[in-house]
């Protein structure tokens, strides 16, 4: 079931009508939240190009001095670690494809509090449960660690329901294009 979906949304993505704008909206949206302004860390991942862009969130916390993490996936059993980085120079195409901390530059995270953490996915439920890459990384690292977590969604990819097991972990927020969605109603 899940990997039908996943195959679903990822013929989706690939046909989004202004996907430039609805990126920048998304972002903005993030930007200006409280969830942002009030974090002193953001951890945030490098989008890939189908991905929503999140160029634009970590420009704006390099630019604001904020604590910046991108994620490096140490192994194929779902096993990710965060490393600060400075600048964008600190970054390179690592597993996956995916643009990642370059690990002998930069200095690894061991303290999450006070952490947004923006996590990707192809769809998210109302309950903030996610159909992500079908890997774990981000499954295993929201139990480890206590903190504030952020799903960047299209309005169009927002699901009713999701098939969920026992190790899926949901988010605490999902922006869209114009809203920020608390999953369990606290705004």
């Amino acid at each position: 079931m899940k990997n039908k979906l996943r195959k679903k949304f990822k013929n989706l993505r690939k046909n989004i009508v202004n996907k430039e704008f609805k990126d920048s909206n998304i972002c903005n949206i993030f930007i200006n939240s409280m969830l942002y302004k009030n974090s002193n860390q953001i951890l945030c991942y490098y989008s890939t190009i189908n991905e929503i862009c999140t160029e634009n969130v970590i420009r704006k916390a390099l630019i604001d001095n904020k604590k910046l993490a991108l994620p490096v996936c140490e192994d194929r059993s779902g096993n990710m670690t965060f490393y600060y980085i400075n600048d964008l120079n600190d970054v390179s195409t690592g597993a996956f494809g995916i643009k990642e901390p370059i690990v002998s530059k930069c200095v690894q995270v061991t303290d999450f509090s006070d952490s947004v953490c923006v996590v990707p996915a192809f769809t998210f439920d109302s309950k903030g449960y996610r159909l992500g890459y079908g890997k774990g990384y981000y499954d295993r690292f929201l139990e480890k660690n206590s903190l504030i977590s952020v799903g960047l969604c299209y309005n169009d990819f927002l699901s009713d329901s999701l098939p969920c097991d026992e190790f899926d972990k949901n988010v605490n927020y999902i922006i869209t294009e114009d809203r920020i969605i608390d999953t369990e109603r606290r705004i």
